[in-house]
């Protein structure tokens, strides 16, 4: 527990050799212990050894198969090697153990990578109906709803995906 503590902040602290370290040592001794294994994963997946993540990854999902954190940690990884279909997998089991923003921010992401609008737009309604301030989400609604010849409905979601405290990427998504 306690090389967990000093991986970790090892890995908080921008160190991420040293996490590395520290988890591979442990690993040695636990191969099997899903903390090392997820947070290995991170860090190797942050070096962008996703291969080598996606395997310490998979070993923290055997120890700990609903474990949300391990499970978007898996989506990204699979999203990087562009195994689409693993993601949503990933994605979609930890929002029915718990559908949280995050997730499915993630998800509305992935979706906007493939060529079904209706599959996108989706993602992103479910984003807004969990958050229906989240202006990312009403700006791509709004772009979708553009591309499906609805006019006003476009309009209407990207006024509002602008309006108050919207961030800046906002307006640079819009292409204003």
């Amino acid at each position: 527990e306690q090389l967990v503590r000093r991986a970790a902040a090892a890995f908080n602290e921008r160190r991420p050799d040293e996490a590395r370290r520290l988890c591979e040592a442990g690993l040695i001794q636990q191969p099997n212990e899903p903390t090392l294994n997820h947070l290995l994963a991170a860090v190797l997946f942050a070096a962008g050894a996703t291969a080598d993540a996606r395997q310490h990854i998979d070993a923290s999902l055997s120890a700990r198969p609903g474990h949300a954190a391990a499970l978007l940690l898996a989506a990204r990884i699979a999203r990087a090697e562009q195994d689409f279909a693993a993601a949503l997998g990933y994605l979609d089991d930890a929002i029915r153990r718990g559908a949280t923003p995050a997730l499915l921010i993630e998800k509305a992401r992935l979706l906007d990578q493939t060529a079904d609008h209706e599959l996108r737009r989706s993602g992103w309604q479910a984003v807004l109906d969990s958050d229906p301030r989240n202006h990312e989400a009403m700006a791509k609604l709004g772009r979708a709803h553009w591309e499906a010849g609805d006019a006003a409905e476009a309009e209407r979601l990207l006024r509002k995906s602008v309006e108050g405290n919207a961030p800046a990427s906002t307006w640079f998504d819009l292409g204003l």
